[in-house]
């Protein structure tokens, strides 16, 4: 049975929830309270609970910190926060620190049963798999090469920066610092097709290439050879861009690649990328791989083809700067002009510095274009005028007219996008205004219930909502059934317990307590006011 500690500066809340929750039944003891966050900290050290339910607004100590200072002393602690403030950034301190479950008063027994239920399968999950670590390595050591693939493939695709790329490989057990690299990308021949019907599983003949690819390749240098996009690739980690260093792969490669024929009866078509410094340029490398292969493709060229033989120029071909691309994409959407139009000038300011064939230049500024695209659909912006930019800029014109061209179109559609954001704040809020006036009386009612009605996250619609209207849900809710209620309590028609009923607090006792709360008068003294009947 799993310990619980209960912590809330109301005795009524306390003494509530230890009559109404069997808490036993649910595999949880309660062994201790405390009214305060100073007072639940000591008990929390003393008693070292499993579990630790509390308030976030107390005296001496606020929930949240109190949390904060039990995890660094019982850092297996589990937490559920119970508070009666629908606030964002209660929210995200909440996740920040871990907690099971955050819920906002008032929770019905049902539901409080349902998430203790679920607590209590998560701790048990949780210790199982402490107790059982040596298999939770062993586990992880035999998935060391899918996530190394899965690693290599997304510096490939470019979904990671150069920095986190490499700290992941450190933590797989993979160097892959470098002055160089090159990447070879290769298809199996139709003719395998002989070979693959003497083999009981396909895949055996991928497994078998992919073995000699490794013994030939990794004689001499560093190399990753993995699958990416359908193909087999080979990433080296080459000491310097020379041409022996070149000829010095092209040679492994073929080598490998007779080997295979030889083997397997099984040909290789192999194209080869020029070396590049830099890991964030590895998705041109890949991009140049693929020209080279698809070119040995159609000749059905039997030796590895590297793209400089097809296309002197590439070798000089560049991406725009990951980094910079991202801090340009996130200036755009916030409308950032000054930081828009100096993103732009460094992307740009690599043309101007480098010597670039008139291809390479082209596919640069394409690249910048087609991000600019894709916030446009993403934001559902209007695309008029856009493309007529994108026909002049592939006329190539001189770095600092591309500029120019390039800061005008982005600016443009940040202040679209700015208009329309201001705009679609503005009618959610008062689609949320009017849903919730019409369904206040509803006491299933919640944030997650109107935000699926909307269509939009809880995180986003509590920040809208309270820009918009400068309170949280849970506030204009409180006002919306106040406000109602007080009403029906001056016509004096209804009792009190009918009231609370109509406005969605099916409670009485709670609903006297919020609405002394909001309106600083309890319901009996306004009903005795109007000579009514409590």
């Amino acid at each position: 049975m799993y310990t619980l500690l209960l912590i809330d500066d109301e005795a009524e809340i306390r003494v509530g929830l230890r009559e109404v929750i069997p808490f036993e039944e649910y595999g949880f003891e309660v062994v201790g309270e405390a009214a305060n966050g100073l007072e639940g900290l000591q008990k929390a050290e003393e008693l070292r609970p499993d579990l630790i339910i509390t308030d976030i607004r107390m005296p001496l100590m606020d929930g949240l910190t109190m949390c904060a200072e039990i995890r660094k002393v019982l850092p297996a602690a589990q937490f559920m926060i119970l508070s009666g403030y629908d606030d964002f950034e209660y929210a995200r301190q909440a996740i920040e620190l871990r907690t099971m479950a955050y819920l906002l008063k008032p929770i019905s027994a049902e539901e409080f049963k349902q998430m203790l239920g679920g607590m209590r399968d998560k701790l048990d999950e949780d210790f199982a798999s402490r107790r059982d670590m040596v298999q939770l390595k062993r586990h992880y050591h035999n998935s060391l090469p899918l996530l190394r693939e899965m690693l290599l493939n997304s510096i490939l695709s470019g979904g990671i920066s150069s920095q986190r790329a490499l700290e992941a490989a450190r933590g797989y057990e993979m160097p892959l610092e470098s002055p160089f690299y090159s990447l070879a990308l290769m298809r199996m021949d139709h003719t395998a097709q002989a070979i693959l019907q003497q083999m009981e599983e396909p895949e055996l003949l991928s497994f078998a290439v992919t073995n000699i690819l490794k013994e030939i390749l990794s004689r001499d240098t560093t190399v990753y050879v993995f699958r990416y996009d359908g193909l087999l690739a080979a990433l080296f980690l080459v000491p310097k861009d020379s041409a022996a260093a070149q000829e010095k792969t092209i040679a492994a490669l073929d080598e490998a690649r007779r080997s295979v024929q030889h083997y397997l009866e099984t040909s290789l078509l192999i194209g080869l990328s020029a070396a590049t410094p830099s890991l964030a340029q590895l998705p041109t490398a890949a991009q140049q791989a693929a020209s080279a292969l698809q070119q040995s493709c159609m000749y059905d060229k039997n030796e590895v083809l590297c793209v400089t033989d097809i296309e002197p120029g590439s070798a000089q071909a560049i991406a725009p700067d990951d980094s910079l691309m991202r801090a340009l994409m996130s200036a755009l959407k916030t409308n950032d002009a000054a930081c828009v139009s100096e993103n732009l000038k460094q992307l740009i300011s690599v043309c101007e510095n480098r010597k670039l064939t008139l291809k390479a230049y082209r596919a640069y500024l394409m690249e910048i274009m087609v991000a600019l695209f894709h916030i446009i659909r993403d934001m559902d912006v209007d695309e008029q005028d856009y493309e007529n930019v994108l026909r002049e800029l592939m006329r190539c014109p001189a770095p600092p007219q591309a500029l120019s061209m390039l800061q005008d179109i982005y600016l443009k559609v940040g202040e679209d996008i700015a208009s329309r954001r201001a705009d679609t704040g503005t009618r959610l809020a008062a689609d949320a205004q009017s849903f919730m006036k019409e369904n206040f009386g509803n006491e299933t009612l919640n944030m997650e219930t109107l935000c699926a009605q909307l269509h939009i996250s809880s995180s986003y619609f509590s920040m809208l909502f309270k820009k918009e209207t400068g309170k949280t849900f849970h506030q204009y809710l409180t006002d919306l059934r106040m406000d109602k209620a007080m009403t029906l309590l001056a016509q004096g028609d209804m009792r009190t317990s009918e009231i609370a009923r109509s406005v969605g607090i099916p409670d009485p006792s709670y609903f006297s307590y919020v609405f002394k709360k909001h309106h600083g008068i309890s319901p009996s003294q306004v009903k005795r006011r109007q000579g009514g009947d409590s």
